[in-house]
């Protein structure tokens, strides 16, 4: 089968470099329309990312990545753009995730370092950057999907009148607490070991909105379950590095219900995915993000509810 943008990349990047002595092979893709390619030449890699105007937008990506690099944060370099096709290139991160480097020895010592960029991250002045923000429409739009992709079609109208009502309560808890840069999609597989440290990617969505969006993204990934007592301890770790001026509690309450927004979301993203785009491979993963969201119905009344809808 023919890859005509994988061709027309390729043409680009001759154009670029002015000859064809470079070797170009997959990388990576993710949940977007979003390509990645290794390309290696004389001995050195870089990577292309293949992004359709039509379906991303590359001039965020570019935005947010200069953004990040301005306030210290490890965002791979932009060596070159052509934004009418969609084509970036961009610094060689490796190949490491943070996913991939997580053992029993170094896990908490990792997730530490991870926090800690976080708390960089929120530090960045969201004021002149035209960042959009979380309001309560997006937040609200972002559950609906779990209606309209993950429930069965026949769902009760009383069912979908008491998810509406969750709905508002998540999305004033989010708008309800402080409001800072946000990644969006902050977790194992978005961050990467380099030889300077930790490095972000796929941080194109930035968005203001709450403080425990990322670290509820970090703490309680889709694609990987931290035990209970590891998920305290990095809890309070970040409580205190943050200098969080609220109690303990009523802080824990506030990521609890921003993850249940966050997982009740994805749950419809997910079967999304694989229904609309064939990427089947994201229903691995239902399963911990249900228990997630369960596990939150357990603890609070008000949503125990959830454990008949979904």
């Amino acid at each position: 089968m023919i890859d005509q943008r994988l061709d027309l990349l390729t043409d680009w990047l001759s154009y670029f470099f002015d000859d064809e002595n470079f070797v170009i092979t997959s990388a990576s893709d993710d949940a977007s329309f979003r390509r990645y390619f290794r390309v290696e030449r004389n001995n050195n890699t870089l990577i292309a990312m293949d992004a359709p105007p039509e379906k991303e937008d590359s001039a965020a990506f570019i935005k947010i990545a200069t953004l990040l690099r301005t306030n210290n944060l490890h965002a791979p370099k932009i060596i070159t753009s052509d934004l009418a096709q969609g084509f970036l290139l961009l610094e060689d991160l490796g190949n490491t995730t943070f996913l991939q480097a997580l053992n029993q020895d170094n896990r908490i010592n990792l997730y530490k370092k991870a926090i800690n960029e976080l708390v960089k991250i929120q530090k960045i002045n969201n004021k002149n950057h035209e960042l959009p923000y979380y309001d309560d429409a997006l937040l609200k739009a972002e559950m609906q999907l779990l209606i309209d992709w993950y429930l069965p079609k026949n769902t009760s109208n009383n069912h979908k009148q008491q998810l509406l009502s969750i709905f508002d309560t998540l999305s004033n808890n989010a708008l309800n607490s402080p409001q800072v840069f946000v990644h969006r999609d902050y977790h194992a597989r978005n961050l990467m070991l380099t030889e300077d440290g930790l490095a972000v990617i796929d941080f194109q969505d930035a968005i203001v909105g709450s403080n425990t969006y990322d670290l509820c993204s970090l703490l309680k990934d889709a694609y990987l379950e931290l035990s209970a007592n590891d998920l305290q301890t990095l809890l309070n770790y970040y409580y205190t590095q943050a200098s969080i001026d609220t109690e303990f509690s009523q802080f824990e309450e506030q990521f609890e219900l921003m993850g249940l927004q966050r997982h009740l979301k994805i749950l419809g993203i997910f079967k999304r995915l694989s229904m609309r785009d064939g990427k089947h491979q994201y229903l691995d993963d239902l399963p911990l993000v249900k228990k997630y969201a369960l596990q939150i119905a357990d603890k609070y009344p008000e949503f125990s509810i959830l454990k008949d809808i979904l």
